[in-house]
């Protein structure tokens, strides 16, 4: 506890509530409804995993669909996967990521209150991962970009409407022909990324359920607050505990968190901060 009688932002169990490492930890019921939860990275390489899960889920919808423009969808989507890999050396970032994780983990191995089952299944999928990004023979990006077809139409989307019919004719005719042809496609070519969908979901999983929440209240719609400087956090998550029609804005770094609860204008105002009392729970994130 602090000064103010709160617990303290440092305050963090391995793998808290509904972690998976502590007994009993469980998913929430699934009839419930899903809480809309704001979230802030505090580095740069939790930033571009966060990018890059939101890119696989896009993805994920696409696929589930069978029209033209769920496939365009996917497509898009792949090729902006292929434009976020080619900023920076992402493989290397996963790779020191997923041994930092290792390194944590394995020291959780005498913790009385880990399940040490789930923990083994976490460091053999840890290392397998790590493995596989290692390989000298991964090298997603070039393979797809070398893909003639891929890269037409690379090319074009770079340009306002640049994929319609007539900038493209071969790219028209496949977006017609039987969704499972084009989704056996698609599945070749995702094939080839899926090893950073799995380690981003499972870096970001635990990092996500590394932190006990914490139940605040924000006076007036705003909440700040001092982090500890000796627990280098790397996600802020916020989620308003009832629906107040409000949003979280959240301004971080490692050491200060300032939070606003915002409103949307009326008509074409612009937000506003509420002056209203927000119940939220906090948690802040660290592996």
């Amino acid at each position: 506890m602090d000064e103010r009688g709160e617990p303290r932002l440092s305050d963090h169990t391995p793998m808290g509530e509904n972690g998976g490492l502590l007994p009993g930890s469980s998913t929430a019921d699934a009839a419930t409804m899903t809480p809309i939860v704001f979230e802030q990275p505090l580095n740069e390489r939790i930033r571009t995993l966060m990018r890059l899960e939101f890119l696989f889920e896009q993805v994920a919808f696409g696929l589930d669909g069978d029209t033209e423009w769920h496939t365009r969808i996917t497509v898009q989507t792949v090729l902006d996967i292929l434009a976020l890999l080619g900023r920076g050396d992402l493989r290397s970032e996963l790779i020191k990521e997923l041994e930092r994780l290792y390194g944590t983990l394995e020291g959780w191995q005498e913790r009385p209150e880990v399940d040490d089952a789930r923990l083994s299944d976490y460091l053999r999928e840890s290392q397998k991962l790590m493995e596989e990004l290692r390989s000298t023979g991964f090298n997603p990006a070039t393979e797809l970009k070398a893909n003639e077809f891929l890269n037409t139409i690379m090319q074009r989307s770079g340009i306002v409407g640049g994929t319609c019919g007539f900038d493209l004719p071969g790219y028209h005719h496949w977006l017609h022909r039987p969704a499972e042809e084009r989704r056996a496609q698609l599945g070749d070519w995702l094939e080839k990324l899926d090893v950073l969908r799995r380690a981003t979901d499972m870096v970001l999983s635990l990092l996500r359920s590394s932190a006990v929440p914490r139940d605040l209240n924000a006076e007036g719609g705003a909440y700040q607050r001092t982090l500890d400087r000796n627990t280098p956090f790397q996600l802020i998550r916020v989620e308003p505990l009832e629906d107040e029609g409000v949003f979280a804005e959240i301004s971080a770094n490692r050491h200060f968190c300032t939070i606003r609860f915002m409103e949307h204008g009326v008509g074409e105002h612009r937000p506003q901060q509420t002056e209203r009392d927000i119940s939220f729970r906090l948690s802040c994130c660290v592996l």
